[in-house]
């Protein structure tokens, strides 16, 4: 059976293979050793704070890449566009809150947010947040969305229920800070079944069902980097960093 394939029936084949050809990249974000660690409770404290401290910037930054996409929408004719116009409108006040969620799990775990804000992480570790600003600057409204909204939305929505449902993952958030310290996750964890395939549903409503090659390849590539570049960052987590403040 192919990847999601209850889910990718009801969508054109142009996407349904750029999914299909995609997966093995993804599979290695949601298989990775930092998130394993994460999950079965071995994760080292140096660790954890690159990979909160790490993906810091993105978690920031995510609201900008949707505003960026916004102000690609004008409201018409066109259907894709209007949903497009509508959905990241909505969506644009729930990424701060999870924003707030985030800082919240790192002061759970024991990162200030004095260090969360102030630590500049390894290159390796901010890469995927530059490769998203570039996209969202300089893409297409589908290609955009197909690297945000779709590929990091989609694999964050499948390694954190891992991590949320481990009992050895919440022996290391700090005493009284359980609730606040899983909100991001827990928030996140029903991404599977809703954000990317919302996304998703807006991307084809855009392409249509018979785009041409170079749009095709376009989405796939923007998919694909989003993946590798993620798989970047976590490996870059399971290594030192420098602790310089700025």
């Amino acid at each position: 059976m192919r990847p999601h394939d209850d889910r990718l029936s009801g969508y054109p084949s142009w996407i349904r293979n750029v999914i299909t050809e995609t997966e093995p990249a993804k599979v290695r974000v949601r298989d990775h050793l930092a998130l394993g660690k994460m999950a079965n409770g071995t994760i080292s404290a140096v660790e954890h704070r690159n990979l909160l401290i790490g993906f810091w910037s993105l978690i920031e930054k995510f609201p900008h890449f949707m505003a960026l996409n916004l102000l690609k929408t004008s409201y018409g004719y066109n259907r894709g566009i209007n949903s497009a116009r509508a959905w990241l409108a909505k969506n644009l006040r729930i990424e701060q809150r999870h924003a707030d969620w985030f800082v919240a799990w790192a002061e759970a775990v024991g990162v200030d947010r004095a260090v969360l804000f102030d630590t500049h992480p390894r290159a390796e570790m901010t890469a995927l947040t530059d490769w998203c600003w570039q996209v969202c600057h300089t893409g297409s409204l589908p290609t955009a969305m197909a690297a945000t909204n779709y590929a990091i939305e989609g694999v964050t929505g499948e390694w954190c229920p891992k991590i949320l449902e481990s009992k050895e993952y919440r022996r290391l958030i700090r005493d009284g800070q359980v609730e606040s310290g899983l909100r991001w996750l827990r928030a996140h964890a029903a991404y599977d079944d809703e954000h990317p395939w919302e996304a998703m549903d807006i991307i084809c409503a855009i392409v249509g069902p018979n785009p041409v090659e170079t749009q095709v390849r376009e989405v796939e590539h923007a998919i694909r980097k989003t993946y590798d570049l993620h798989r970047l960052a976590f490996d870059a987590a399971l290594e030192s960093f420098p602790q310089a403040a700025a």
